[in-house]
């Protein structure tokens, strides 16, 4: 995938694999290409060039053909950083109304499927408040539970917890730690290393827009082997309380 703004070089040929029921996190420094690689996978974005491929063949990713596009959304669940919930929706036709307008299930099912998902990120006594009462971590798992109940092959996160207040983000965290436990193929975009090193099945630093490093958490996060990565890990390490080597 390659994609440049004006002079500016933002994703530089970069590759990216996502093996089925992991956690894959991405993580670097402001302005590396990180939010640009999630837009461009549900086509917010054009890239100048690139490819998808979720296993049934490869489409374009520059391409402006509806099908093309709609084949590639269809497969995606994506949650924003600002929620991006209808705030005249209660919590349930939140995640109801995509179910019966974009999938077409009846919408009595819909509603099953709805009240299923709210109450996995537990929002069981949630279910008829609107946006504005409820708190923004509750507002990112509403959002999480609409993106879920589309049934994605793979579940899409830009900074999930990037709006939230620090009391609110463990609840968020949570609930896709949970997800990922229980098989939900992820690609998360995280400023949070605790997160990323706990919860992941892999670790993808990116800078310049192309990949610098991969690999197990444990060893990124430990042992990363670029210089790069040790810059960057030792200024975000002091949370983590994890000694960075090489």
């Amino acid at each position: 995938m390659s994609k440049s703004f004006a002079d500016t070089t933002v994703l530089d040929g970069l590759d990216l694999d996502i093996p089925r029921q992991n956690v894959v996190t991405v993580i670097g420094p402001s302005g590396s290409g990180k939010s640009t690689l999630l837009r461009i996978l549900d086509f917010l974005e054009h890239a100048d060039s690139g490819t998808v491929d979720f296993g049934d063949g490869l489409v374009d990713l520059t391409t402006t053909k509806s099908a093309d596009i709609h084949k590639v959304r269809s497969k995606i669940g994506f949650v924003f950083q600002n929620y991006n919930l209808f705030l005249n929706k209660t919590a349930l036709q939140n995640v109801t109304e995509p179910l019966v307008y974009s999938k077409g299930i009846k919408p009595d099912e819909a509603r099953k499927i709805a009240i299923e998902q709210l109450d996995r990120v537990g929002l069981a006594d949630f279910h008829d408040r609107y946006p504005s009462t409820l708190s923004g971590g509750q507002q990112q798992r509403v959002s999480i539970a609409r993106a879920v109940a589309m049934n994605p092959e793979l579940l899409v996160l830009d900074e999930p917890t990037s709006a939230l207040d620090p009391e609110m983000v463990n609840g968020v965290l949570g609930v896709i730690k949970q997800l990922g436990s229980e098989g939900m193929t992820m690609l998360m975009v995280t400023h949070e290393m605790r997160f990323a090193y706990e919860a992941s099945n892999h670790v993808v630093f990116i800078e310049g827009g192309h990949v610098v490093e991969q690999g197990d958490p444990k060893r990124i996060f430990e042992h990363p082997q670029e210089e790069r990565t040790v810059e960057f890990l030792s200024s975000t390490n002091n949370v983590l309380m994890i000694p960075v080597t090489r």
